[in-house]
């Protein structure tokens, strides 16, 4: 059962005509960017969402083994590897870097303070210190934020409403991923507390957990062992990404209902479409390689969203998701 439609979307900051084509290239000249992203696209929405970029990018006039070379690199959990690929790449004659991330975008601006930086998805660039307004950045980056924390409180309000028995729910956070973007410790503090709030509001108990590097998801493991929350709520960071098969192997285990903020195979899932995110930033790659700076390209925020229910994984955890729910999914899996 599919019913396509976009669910709380958020105003756009008004860049579509920015970006919506690209300059003609110079005759003859080959283009060559980076790629930073969370970890290999081995998976079947990995492998769609990529294709997404890379044939928006061709409908532009860049392709692949053609007038373009994409230079791929994954993190696979380990924030600290975004230097090593600027040191390893930045140097070389880039013409830009596409990012994943405020981890990796900021390993790029500790290199150069020159090199255009498109990104994919940072939850708040402002307040990260990335750019000076989402309408107005200012500098060598721009792109599209993921509004990871604006939507943790409606991730949480759908992950109650199709687990209506949970009391005490779980976030699997990742604090360091956003201090190491550049976002102060009060100000990731102020991010958790608004969490809290929202669970408050209704009626849950919040468990954080924090797993800041992929080598943590044991100790987090043990964690929800010991303390055997009702559902988890799995959160928008590039550790988590890293971690979506053990994370979905977790789930399994513990008969343990599950909300992760991408399609990645769990019960539950909500947050922007990335294939349309992804073929949005290769109109801004196309615009910057044609000559646009990235400081005269306002930023977007995601417009489409997507909720998926897996009713297959919901059944096999012996959990019924109220009709109620059902109705709001973009798609239900059966």
């Amino acid at each position: 059962m599919n019913r396509r439609t976009v669910i709380g979307a958020v105003a756009a900051t008004g860049a579509a005509a920015c970006v919506s084509s690209a300059l003609p290239q110079v005759p003859g000249r080959s283009y060559r960017i980076a790629y930073f992203g969370f970890t290999a696209n081995d998976s079947q929405e990995g492998v769609r969402i990529w294709q997404a970029f890379v044939q928006r990018l061709r409908e532009l006039g860049y392709a692949e083994g053609g007038n373009l070379v994409i230079e791929q690199r994954f993190a696979e959990g380990h924030n600290e590897r975004y230097a090593e690929f600027v040191a390893e790449l930045v140097p070389t004659k880039l013409d830009l870097v596409v990012v994943s991330n405020g981890s990796a975008a900021r390993a790029v601006m500790a290199a150069s303070r020159s090199m255009p930086i498109v990104t994919t998805s940072i939850p708040d660039p402002v307040r990260a210190g990335l750019v000076a307004s989402l309408a107005h950045p200012g500098g060598q980056l721009t792109g599209i934020s993921n509004l990871a924390d604006e939507l943790v409180p409606k991730r949480l309000e759908l992950l109650k409403a199709a687990v209506p028995a949970a009391a005490r729910i779980a976030f699997v956070r990742c604090p360091r991923c956003a201090m190491t973007a550049g976002t102060s410790a009060a100000d990731v503090g102020a991010v958790q507390a608004e969490a809290e709030a929202a669970a408050r509001s209704l009626g849950v108990k919040w468990l954080p957990v924090d797993v800041n590097d992929a080598a943590d998801f044991a100790a987090a493991a043990a964690t929800l062992r010991r303390e055997r929350p009702d559902a988890l709520l799995i959160g928008a960071t590039q550790i988590n990404v890293a971690l979506r098969g053990e994370w979905l192997a977790f789930a399994a285990e513990q008969r343990l209902p599950m909300l992760t903020p991408y399609r990645a195979g769990a019960m539950l899932s909500y947050g922007p479409d990335l294939t349309a995110i992804y073929r949005r930033a290769a109109e801004y790659v196309a615009k910057i390689l044609a000559g646009a700076r990235p400081s005269d390209l306002p930023m977007e925020q995601p417009t489409q969203f997507e909720f998926v229910v897996n009713l297959k994984l919901a059944k096999a955890i012996g959990l019924t998701i109220p009709p109620s729910v059902l109705i709001r999914a973009d798609e239900v899996i059966e």
